[in-house]
């Protein structure tokens, strides 16, 4: 049974992604509006939903953690400001920007953290795990940090367009959207077939696109600048885009091609942004003109298709190559 979660989950996280990158990829304000209404709490959402209970005390979790999104996130800013500013240096024999923007930027020291914006979620999702942790700890008064997370994201959910010192602007409505990834697996909301009718679905769906479009006026959602338009519409919009969204990829189950590329989802978040560079720099050199920011959703498809072939050519690759690895060293 938990391989079988497990299979699901990783389809989600592969599809999600692939979400992420083509709204990314010079995506229409109408597709965005879709997109964004879920995916990014989707992702933690999930991560909650695979939180397990165990018995590591704080430094070690707090090691564990570092290891796991501080690491990667600090791996990828030092990738991302080595060919950012080689290349404007190399353009225009200028950094890309001032040194002390830089050095803001890349610690996240003023809730911005450059070129390559989707690590902000590496962050918060650090300090989420390890809030969530200390509130597991807690044996009373685990009621009023639920208030107080509530109540903060209220206040913060006011102040749209606001970043400030390592993201904490957002905290706490990501730490509800985790909490609440926890407890659908704790009280198996997910696994009650009832719900996983076609006609079910379809009505969910068409219920997700009249909050998004309507009753949240086609607010294209910032997550990381809290603008999320009115909280509680945004909040019951993507919980049930989330759950919509779950039901589908356990219909799909497991799939080969998108469990890869869930697998390997945090080295996509932090490396699809090159492919802009890439993109913006042919598409010069063939016109002579700058890309535009928004095309056909059939361009942007492809776009996304185009580097999805390429990190499934790279991830087939690196698996092939561990595989000749581990039959050596046998």
């Amino acid at each position: 049974m938990v391989t079988k979660r497990m299979d699901w989950i990783d389809t989600a996280k592969g599809i999600g992604i692939f979400l992420v990158v083509w709204g990314h990829f010079y995506a229409s304000d109408t597709l965005k509006i879709v997109i964004y209404g879920f995916h990014m709490p989707l992702f933690l959402f999930l991560s909650g939903y695979l939180y397990k209970q165990k018995d590591i005390r704080f430094l070690a979790f707090l090691r564990k953690k570092s290891k796991h999104l501080l690491v990667p996130f600090f791996l990828f800013q030092t990738v991302t400001f080595l060919v950012v500013n080689g290349l404007s240096f190399l353009a225009s024999h200028k950094l890309y920007e001032s040194p002390t923007a830089l050095w803001k930027h890349f610690f996240y020291l003023d809730g911005d953290v450059g070129f390559n914006t989707p690590l902000w979620f590496l962050v918060v999702l650090f300090f989420v795990e390890i809030l969530f942790y200390l509130f597991m700890q807690m044996r009373k008064g685990k009621l009023i940090v639920i208030i107080l997370f509530c109540v903060l994201a209220i206040m913060f959910s006011e102040q749209e367009g606001m970043r400030i010192f390592l993201g904490f602007q957002i905290v706490p409505l990501s730490w509800l959207f985790y909490y609440l990834g926890f407890k659908c697996k704790v009280w198996g909301v997910l696994v009650h077939k009832r719900w996983h009718n076609w006609y079910v679905l379809l009505v969910m769906s068409l219920i997700y696109v009249l909050l998004v479009f309507y009753l949240n006026n086609a607010q294209i959602v910032g997550f990381r600048s809290n603008n999320i338009g009115n909280l509680f519409i945004f909040m019951v919009g993507a919980l049930l885009g989330i759950y919509t969204f779950c039901i589908l990829c356990q219909k799909i189950g497991k799939s080969a091609l998108w469990g890869n590329f869930g697998r390997h989802s945090m080295i996509i978040m932090g490396t699809h942004y090159f492919f802009l560079i890439f993109y913006a720099n042919t598409w010069r050199l063939i016109t002579h003109e700058t890309i535009q920011q928004v095309y056909p959703v059939w361009t942007s498809l492809l776009l996304s298709v185009f580097a999805f072939c390429v990190y499934f050519i790279c991830f087939r690759w690196l698996e092939i190559r561990h595989r000749k690895n581990g039959s050596f060293l046998k």
